[in-house]
């Protein structure tokens, strides 16, 4: 028979294990927020003057969290890992639910006229989730997939996305860091804004080589009625052949037309 001072012994020991498992939830989720972007890779150090948290306690929760596989060791440091980028493109992905549906018929067209890499995708924070890709004749030496995700600050798609949100949301991409992929890639907050000021009035992206050195990429924004962006539409292809001036006025009139399809009912795209 349990005592009554056994019983409240065993109910302090409940409430302390209780704080102490909170407490490492909550350490663990701010060492999570501590990038910037999922192709941000971070050292120990780094991330331990991010969340001014000490490198032990850092490199404890970074091994719980890699073997949960929500963080990755890369060569130099951490990145986050595939298993919170899956969760991540779920949430992100539910909303709007018809947008494969509606956009899809536009991104067919884009291939068929380019025979080059067309991506659909949504901005989750300062990431580019991608929603749909097809695939071009020839493979794109840039790594992309359905349900990855891509910085914004350096690609088409996440430009065309971020010159076309909240200034809220412009305002975090800024403040964030700007990791320079390539010897091209805007790293300058200042340059970036001005960029994203000019894809605004032109209703066109531009990815010159900035995330990989080979690619080159045009992007056009899905707009809502109050000229939000939605998603956004690309194409892409190595720099020595694809002229990104070839697709652009077929761009910009799929973006149009994915607008228009996503703002009607859906009985309405059915009976068109």
């Amino acid at each position: 028979m349990i005592t009554l001072e056994e019983r409240s012994t065993t109910s302090v020991a409940s409430a302390q294990a209780t704080q102490v498992n909170r407490a490492v939830v909550e350490k663990a989720f701010t060492l999570l927020e501590a990038w910037q972007h999922g192709g941000e890779v971070l050292g120990l150090s780094e991330l331990a003057r991010r969340t001014s948290q000490p490198k032990s306690t850092s490199h404890r929760l970074l091994g719980i969290l890699e073997a949960a596989s929500l963080v990755e060791r890369e060569p130099g440091g951490y990145r986050l890992g595939a298993r919170l980028h899956g969760l991540s493109g779920r949430l992100v992905a539910s909303h709007p639910p018809v947008l494969r549906e509606a956009c899809l018929p536009f991104l067919q067209d884009l291939y068929e006229l380019s025979h080059e890499t067309i991506h659909l995708a949504l901005l989750d924070g300062v990431d580019v989730h991608c929603v749909e890709k097809i695939y071009g004749h020839r493979r794109s030496p840039l790594a992309s997939r359905v349900d990855g995700v891509l910085p914004a600050h350096c690609t088409a798609l996440g430009k065309a996305l971020l010159a076309h949100t909240g200034q809220a949301t412009q305002r975090h991409a800024l403040r964030g860091a700007l990791h320079a992929y390539t010897p091209a890639t805007i790293t300058e907050p200042l340059r970036l804004a001005a960029e994203l000021r000019s894809v605004k009035v032109h209703g066109v992206a531009y990815d010159r080589r900035e995330t990989h050195p080979d690619v080159v990429c045009v992007a056009a924004p899905v707009l809502d009625e109050r000229g939000q962006a939605v998603a956004a539409i690309s194409v892409s292809g190595p720099s020595h052949r694809f002229d990104t001036a070839s697709v652009l006025d077929r761009l910009r009139r799929a973006a149009r037309a994915a607008s228009l399809a996503l703002a009607c009912p859906r009985a309405e795209r059915y009976a068109a």
